[in-house]
Formats: C-alpha cells, sequence, structure tokens
C-alpha cells in the first residue's frame, strides 16, 4: 500500500475477526448469500486485498469452513494479496502470537489452532485453503488471471492510505474485479464520497457494502401523498381528495431503501420525519446510528445506538454494533459486555426463533457469539 502514490506505506495493525461488526455481516448475511448463489457452479472466490500477515484472509476462510463444512467438487479460491513481502512470509507460515486472537473466543482458538511455545500454529487443512501474493494495488493492472469473477473483496483499513485520486482509481479497479453481484467490503467510512462506476452501496444493520450491479429504481417520495379511490375520481376531483399521511414505519422503510441508494442525508431527513410520527420508535434512532457511523461521526452513533437500547432493551443487532464500535475504540471490556448481552437474550428465546434482522435463529445466533 502506499501514502499519496509514492512511498510505500503498510499497515501491520491486524488480527484474526478484526470488527466483529463486519465479520458477522460476512458470517450472517453476505457469505450465505454468495454459497446459495454458487451452489449450482460450486465456485467460490473471495480476495482479501491488503491481507498484511494473513488474519483477515484465515478469517475468510475459518467462516467458509463454519458454513460451509462438506466442500466436496467445489472450487473455492481464497486470495491474500499485499505490497509487503515480509507480512507474506509470515501469512504463509500460519504462526501467529497471542496479540492475533485478541478478538477471538478460546474455544475458537483452540478449534483451529495449536499451542507451540509462544505461538499458535493454524490448522493445515485451513492453511492450504488460502494462496498469497505480492501486488500493489495502485499499479498492478487487475485483469484477467486470477484477479476476476470475484464474488467478495475485502479491502479494509487501505485507502486511507492513498491520496484521493488513486482511492478512486483503485476502487474501480476492484469493481472492475467483482462477478456480477459481487460485494466490495473496505472500511466504514473509506468511501464515503466516491462514486465509483457500477458500484451501488448496500446498508446492512452492521455497516454499508458496495456491490457491483445496475442502481436500484428510485424510491417513492416519502411526503404526503393522495390515495385516490378510483381512476375517474382521480381524474375529475383531485382536489377534493383526502392527504393520506404516511406511518413512521412506512417513512423507516423508505429511509432504509434511500440509504440503501448510498443518498444518506436524504436518509437521515426522512429518519426524522420519520421521528417526528413516531418518536419513540427505535428503529428510526439505530438507523440515524448507522449513518452517523457512514459519516465517521462515531460519539453520536454509540448515543443513538443507547438511546435504540433504552426504547427497545432487546434490540440485538443495537448490542452487537455498540460492541463493533468498542472494538473500534479499542474498548475491549465493553465490547465483551455488549456481546454477552447479546448472547444472554439470544439464549433466552427460543432455539428456532428468528433474530431480526439477520437471517438467522437464536441458537446459530448463540452459537457464533460463544466462539
Amino acid at each position: 500500500m502506499m501514502k499519496n502514490d509514492t512511498a510505500p506505506r503498510v499497515t501491520g495493525e491486524t488480527y484474526f475477526f478484526r470488527d466483529h461488526g463486519q465479520f458477522d455481516l460476512l458470517r450472517l448475511c453476505l457469505l450465505p448469500e454468495l454459497i446459495k448463489r454458487r451452489r449450482g457452479a460450486k465456485m467460490l472466490r473471495l480476495w482479501s486485498a491488503g491481507c498484511s500477515s494473513g488474519e483477515e484472509a484465515y478469517s475468510l476462510a475459518m467462516l467458509v469452513d463454519m458454513l460451509l463444512p462438506k466442500r466436496d467438487g467445489w472450487d473455492i479460491l481464497i486470495l491474500g494479496s499485499d505490497i509487503d513481502q515480509t507480512a507474506l512470509e509470515k501469512a504463509r507460515r500460519g504462526r501467529y502470537g497471542q496479540w492475533s486472537f485478541r478478538m477471538v473466543s478460546p474455544s475458537l482458538q483452540q478449534q483451529y489452532f495449536k499451542r507451540q511455545g509462544d505461538e499458535w500454529v493454524l490448522d493445515e487443512r485451513i492453511r492450504r485453503m488460502v494462496t498469497f501474493r505480492a501486488g500493489d494495488l495502485i499499479g498492478e493492472v487487475i485483469s484477467g488471471g486470477e484477479l476476476r469473477d470475484m464474488d467478495l473483496i475485502v479491502c479494509r483499513n487501505v485507502f486511507i492510505y492513498f491520496a484521493a485520486d488513486a482511492v478512486a482509481a483503485v476502487a474501480e479497479k476492484l469493481a472492475g474485479a467483482l462477478s456480477e453481484g459481487g460485494y466490495l467490503m473496505t472500511g466504514h467510512t473509506e468511501l464515503i464520497g466516491h462514486r465509483v462506476p457500477n458500484l451501488q452501496c448496500r446498508l446492512f444493520v452492521e455497516g454499508v457494502v458496495h456491490q457491483r450491479g445496475s442502481p436500484r429504481p428510485a424510491a417513492p417520495s416519502p411526503l404526503i401523498r393522495i390515495t385516490p379511490s378510483s381512476p375517474a375520481v382521480a381524474q375529475h376531483m383531485p382536489c377534493l381528495l383526502p392527504p393520506v399521511i404516511p406511518t413512521g414505519e412506512e417513512l423507516l422503510a423508505t429511509a432504509r431503501e434511500v440509504a440503501d441508494r448510498g443518498e444518506y442525508d436524504q436518509a437521515e431527513q426522512i429518519c426524522h420525519q420519520a421521528l417526528a410520527v413516531a418518536p419513540l420508535a427505535a428503529g428510526s434512532h439505530f438507523l440515524l446510528a448507522q449513518l452517523a457511523q457512514l459519516r465517521g461521526d462515531f460519539k453520536r452513533a454509540e448515543e443513538l445506538l443507547d438511546k435504540t437500547l433504552y426504547l427497545d432493551p432487546g434490540c440485538v443487532a443495537a448490542y452487537l454494533e455498540l460492541a463493533a464500535l468498542c472494538e473500534r475504540a479499542e474498548n475491549l471490556p465493553r465490547a465483551q459486555s455488549m456481546r454477552r448481552a447479546a448472547l444472554d437474550i439470544v439464549r433466552a428465546l427460543p432455539g428456532d426463533a428468528a433474530i431480526e434482522p439477520y437471517e438467522t435463529t437464536a441458537a446459530e445466533m448463540a452459537q457464533w457469539l460463544v466462539r
């Protein structure tokens, strides 16, 4: 990676499952969707761009192992690339110190690693799932070969080292390496303000990701609308029709659609309209917290998530988002406290209960949170 396109610079700050919020999104939504989509062809292509010493790429491999334990006949590429040859050599060895596991539960660590002296050695089965190569995202031409038709590219905390013009150029390169419908996951605010051709924003509970594909159709106006009882009435007596005021839920749904298109300012305005109608709606506060994160206002996001939990103490998503924010601030005790609170909630539910807005059950969520 490079700073201002001139001097090479590498960030060595990485550890397994860094940013639990984004890895929850990968495990609960994106990877299951991609596996389902690719089940016919039995092909899956994942790329950790700027992988440093390999923790991120191997975290992807462990997720695939959890979600697709029976992979007979599958052609799975998990690629890790970085400009730092020394980091890549460490990645290929698959041996790590305890600091790389600071956000990993002991059970997961013991499942995939064996202790040897002061190091933890990755299970050979997982190590063989990942291929590492040297690469310069700015100088390299990303086309053809193995850098094509990617279902998922994870490129986090890399763009912060680039000048603005390089950010746009590299993002466009990565978009070109995605398959149709493929996802690009970056750091939370790294592409804010950059419009990348062929990429559309998708806002999930855990943050925003970018997907290759055509833009979604515009959402209807959330303002007061007229609903005629029949076409004839609409044609001859439009001025006599009563206005229909959208409910808070309708406005929130529209705000989500608008945010999903990347129109964050408008989404925030609609959220405030929703709160004017229903001021105690936890969902509107939660969406505003997501939008605050996209602006980089993490303090405001934390305040809004606290308010969400005051209004809805059973909101698992808000606990997990708060945990991710605390991890980002290196407030690990509170992060662990938030995840324990989420675990207590899902454990109290029937095992087959759906956990909104995730596409998972309480039993599956509990199993993930104790890893």
